[in-house]
């Protein structure tokens, strides 16, 4: 009786670890839910959610949904996903990794990333179904996109920029009570004409709830408190500082 009962426990863990592994394959066929850093220029630090201090970041390294990346005093870091998307990160930035899903056999993605403080620019890649998403977010604004060149920069203030090269950017006030927010239908990028001065003062977005689309060559700023100007132009020439000009170069030489 002891042997068939020894027995007995032993299929049956045998069967029940047989499923778990089944079910997981059958939940996420071809899914990575991982990111890798390509490039270091000085130091970063990754923290992982529930655990205490931190360790260096290398290139090779590969980050999941539960790091936190911090970025050194005249650093830089670049990180690509797994569709090929990459963000880079200037000095002294905060970047939490909130979600991080890519399914290649659907080539859907789900990428969530939520900046505390810093620079962050995006070559974001075409999103190939309707269900994917790319999201930026900070305290008082998410930017979502479907294909696109942009950057963010969030201040100590909390206050925030947002300034699009190529494509557009949905940029919204944060759902509130942490509910979700409808993505909004896709349009194609619409021509606009080149830069030049608008006359002050800018207008704002003053609802409480506030959405606006960022064309190319175009950018929009969110005061501490949550509010947003209206889009406008943007001299490439007179924005092409050493982070732009880093960034620019890094994305010619990009191979998919």
């Amino acid at each position: 009786m002891k042997r068939l009962t020894h027995r007995f426990l032993v299929f049956a863990a045998v069967f029940a670890l047989s499923n778990a592994l089944v079910a997981t394959a059958a939940e996420q066929p071809g899914t990575r839910k991982e990111a890798i850093v390509t490039a270091l220029d000085g130091t970063a630090q990754v923290f992982t959610k529930g655990r205490p201090g931190g360790r260096a970041l290398r290139k090779g390294d590969r980050l999941g949904s539960e790091h936190e990346i911090r970025v050194g005093e005249r650093s830089r870091i670049e990180i690509r996903f797994p569709d090929g998307t990459v963000m880079r990160l200037s000095e002294k930035t905060h970047l939490a990794m909130s979600e991080l899903k890519y399914d290649s056999k659907t080539e859907s993605k789900n990428v969530q990333v939520s900046l505390a403080v810093g620079k962050l620019w995006a070559n974001v890649r075409k999103l190939m179904t309707p269900d994917s998403s790319v999201e930026v977010k900070t305290s008082n604004a998410v930017a979502g996109v479907r294909g696109t060149v942009y950057r963010v920069n969030v201040e100590e203030d909390q206050s925030a920029l947002v300034k699009v090269y190529d494509g557009s950017v949905s940029v919204a006030s944060p759902p509130k009570d942490g509910a979700n927010r409808q993505q909004v239908p896709y349009t194609a990028p619409v021509p606009v004409p080149g830069p030049h001065e608008v006359p002050p003062p800018m207008h704002e977005v003053t609802l409480e709830e506030w959405h606006v689309i960022v064309k190319a060559m175009q950018q929009v700023s969110i005061s501490s408190q949550g509010v947003a100007s209206e889009p406008q132009e943007f001299d490439p020439k007179a924005d092409a500082d050493d982070w732009v000009k880093w960034n620019q170069e890094r994305d010619r030489q990009m191979k998919f």
